[in-house]
């Protein structure tokens, strides 16, 4: 069995959050791949399985008509346009559709700048109980520690975040 795939939904993953990938990659455990925009996102959410996937909620859209279109009704700001979330909701509440297999709740987790009471009750609706809050001063193992979190919680073998 190969290493488990994390996907890293992110558009500042290689410039601002860079330290945060270090400890990732000398961990040497995981094959991890970035989305920096919920086109992206979608696109691999629709196609490969992850085995746990890291969602940031202020993302920009990417080229897709869909993304644009709510982008820019939200006013163009990623703010308030929240796309990450709207992205989980389109995931798994898509019109009766079914997610892929793989995806479920337990597999998802939020790291965002947005606090837990702003964002919880969408996440409680989703099924999503792992979040944590992007803040100044956060340790540089902060994402190789919520990736092991997810991946415990999935597989059965921790509490909730």
């Amino acid at each position: 069995m190969g290493k488990p795939r994390i996907l890293w939904v992110e558009d500042s993953a290689r410039f601002e959050l860079a330290n945060l990938l270090g400890p990732i990659y000398a961990s040497n455990k995981y094959e991890l791949v970035l989305a920096e925009d919920a086109t992206t996102a979608a696109r691999y959410l629709q196609t490969v399985p992850f085995d746990a996937v890291i969602m940031d909620i202020r993302i920009p859209p990417g080229r897709d008509r869909q993304w644009s279109q709510k982008y820019e009704r939200a006013g163009s700001d990623k703010a308030s346009a929240q796309l990450g979330l709207a992205l989980l909701f389109w995931l798994f509440h898509s019109n009766g559709k079914k997610p892929p297999e793989w995806a479920r709740p337990e597999k998802f987790a939020v790291f965002s700048v947005e606090e837990k009471y702003e964002i919880g009750p969408s996440l409680e609706r989703l099924g999503i109980l792992i979040c944590e809050e992007k803040r100044p001063g956060l340790r540089d193992t902060v994402l190789l520690d919520l990736i092991q979190t997810v991946l415990q919680y999935s597989n059965g073998h921790a509490q909730r975040k």
